[in-house]
């Protein structure tokens, strides 16, 4: 059989095994970027800022669990559908309006307007951790965030002593179970690769 035969035979064999374990390689291209932590009681639940839905109603549900009564939103930048409105609500704020609407006591809130990028909020967070001398902390975001979140947050908060948790806010846009079906997954997955080989070779 002639070389160039066996190299096409080869390639066609690789396309065919590729195409049939298509669906458990995809899953694992999202779950890669799941690593959350078992939950527990924590000392404060902390909110980062963005999908202030799935993360605000996500807060609720941690405290209707009976895991937390201390939660802080950050967020600095208003979001630009408010801002085109002349409103000026930041996205920590925001995002503690949704969870109190969906059933937080306000009193238990504390937004901190502060952090515009993951790096930016875990600096204000630990910060805010260390005066108020708290040993664990909970941080929600959106699942697909998780492990670049952890990449920034453990390390350092390590170093004060504090723990951190790391737990999944779902998104409503997509099922991050089938995230490839809808162009909203297949941005979201390809935003957060970029971000956390971003994130790798700076922090």
């Amino acid at each position: 059989m002639p070389r160039w035969l066996r190299a096409a035979f080869a390639l066609l064999a690789v396309v065919m095994l590729g195409w049939s374990l298509r669906y458990p390689l995809l899953l694992g291209l999202g779950n890669f970027l799941i690593t959350e932590d078992a939950p527990a009681q924590v000392d404060a639940v902390f909110v980062l800022g963005g999908s202030v839905e799935d993360r605000g109603v996500e807060a609720t549900r941690i405290y209707q669990r009976g895991w937390c009564e201390q939660f802080v939103f950050t967020g600095a930048p208003v979001p630009s559908a408010l801002a085109s409105l002349g409103l000026d609500s930041t996205e920590a704020q925001c995002t503690r309006n949704a969870a109190v609407l969906a059933g937080l006591p306000r009193e238990m809130t504390v937004a901190l307007d502060k952090g515009t990028s993951t790096f930016e909020e875990s600096e204000a967070l630990l910060q805010y951790a260390v005066e108020q001398g708290f040993d664990t902390v909970m941080v929600v975001s959106n699942y697909f965030h998780l492990r670049r979140i952890g990449m920034v947050f453990r390390k350092r908060f390590r170093k004060e002593g504090i723990t951190v948790l790391l737990h999944g806010a779902p998104s409503s846009d997509f099922d991050e179970r089938t995230w490839w079906t809808t162009e909203e997954g297949l941005i979201m997955l390809n935003n957060e690769y970029v971000k956390l080989g971003y994130y790798w070779l700076k922090y």
